[in-house]
């Protein structure tokens, strides 16, 4: 056993250790995570997707609404609701971004998304490792690879009045529909796409429509890039040239809101493909 798998895999054990972090990280709500599993399943080779599914089982052992992929995919956030707050830095990454010409200052944690996917993918890769163990691991990266496709996961954005940063957007307070909510909660939902229900009914015809939209050789070799570097690269140019274009406390304009969908979806394609060409080359 290699030292880098004692080391995540020890890390794993801390699980019923919680550390408190006040802040949400959930990204892409959980029909937005289900689509890009989705899309990914539907692009992997059948050696990958055999090797998927049994990993799946061996996690439906112990959690009963995990049978599909789609339902993996929204397993992280879940552990929330128990109380385990172990992982919450794995959801994302801070770079700093100066709003109004602010000061910035460097608020990226030691483990976070990039960090957290450097580690799960040679855990995953090791088919001697426990089972078990893989297929939370395989939990874990299929999340992660979404998150970091939600452009607020990628930034946290400075002012004179968040002199610490924005948390991805959750300080950064807009007008939507009549509530007040912070920029981050709106692209959590696709900037509307993602509004309606988790069931497989939704997951499945918002597949087709964004799959129809935005088919993979749309994005030509992007659809295949795998360096995280790359996507959060990414993530950093659209939260500032366009996530961060609707000013706060005002109600965003509906030319904002129909980009915002469009990058929404394209997006979440892109998450889709890159994650099956992760998964084909880790599994397959």
């Amino acid at each position: 056993m290699n030292s880098l798998f004692r080391s995540v895999l020890s890390f794993a054990v801390v699980l019923v250790f919680p550390l408190l972090f006040p802040v949400s990280s959930f990204a892409w709500n959980a029909l937005g995570h289900m689509v890009v599993a989705n899309i990914a399943y539907q692009n992997l080779t059948p050696a990958a997707r055999e090797k998927v599914d049994q990993l799946i089982a061996h996690l439906h052992t112990e959690y009963a609404d995990v049978g599909t992929f789609p339902a993996l995919a929204v397993w992280a956030d879940s552990l929330r609701s128990q109380k385990i707050e172990t992982y919450t830095h794995w959801h994302y990454i801070d770079y700093s971004y100066s709003i109004d010409g602010s000061p910035t200052k460097n608020v990226i944690d030691t483990d976070n998304a990039v960090w957290a996917l450097q580690n799960i993918e040679p855990v995953l890769k090791y088919a001697q490792a426990n089972p078990y163990e893989r297929a939370r691991f395989l939990a874990f990266l299929t999340h992660i690879v979404a998150d970091l496709h939600q452009p607020l996961h990628t930034v946290t954005g400075f002012t004179t009045k968040n002199v610490d940063g924005d948390k991805g957007g959750n300080l950064y307070f807009i007008r939507y529909k009549g509530d007040r909510i912070n920029l981050h909660k709106l692209w959590d939902g696709g900037v509307g796409i993602f509004e309606g229900d988790s069931s497989m009914g939704n997951v499945d015809a918002l597949t087709t429509e964004i799959t129809t939209h935005y088919p993979a050789s749309y994005f030509h070799a992007k659809a295949s890039d795998i360096n995280v570097d790359d996507w959060t690269a990414e993530g950093m140019n659209v939260a500032k040239e366009n996530v961060y274009s609707t000013p706060e406390e005002k109600e965003p304009k509906n030319e904002y809101l129909d980009a915002g969908k469009k990058i929404a979806e394209q997006r979440v394609a892109l998450a889709g493909y890159r994650l099956a060409t992760l998964l084909n080359q880790l599994l397959g």
